[in-house]
């Protein structure tokens, strides 16, 4: 339960707009307080040791991040897989599969 509200909070601080140097301490806090519980629970029943690289990112890199390119609301991995689908996957199936990087860049050309 104590990683569940943990999480809340971090989350809360992940969605501002704005970050004061000291809101970015307390975000920094907030993931480590989730990140050493989270860790706590996990490690011994995770397959891969808990070797992924978006809790790494998150942990370790995500305020350094904000510090430099600001807030991360408009973050999410679904942006770059709607654009791996509409300029990778799409133009693929339509390749005769031949000289496959030719055609799709012919194609994401065209858009």
């Amino acid at each position: 339960m104590n990683v569940y509200v943990k999480w809340n909070e971090m989350y809360l601080l992940s969605r501002l707009e704005n970050f004061k140097e000291s809101d970015l301490q307390d975000f920094q806090k907030a993931i480590n307080d989730w990140g050493n519980i989270f860790i706590k629970l996990f490690r011994d029943i995770s397959r891969s040791n808990l070797k992924f690289p978006k809790l790494h990112s998150w942990i370790y890199h995500i305020v350094d991040t904000i510090r430099e390119h600001g807030a991360i609301n408009g973050y999410t991995t679904e942006t770059y897989e709607s654009l791996h689908k509409t300029y990778v996957k799409i133009p693929y199936r339509l390749s005769n599969k031949k000289d496959v990087e030719k055609q799709i860049m012919e194609n994401v050309n065209k858009k």
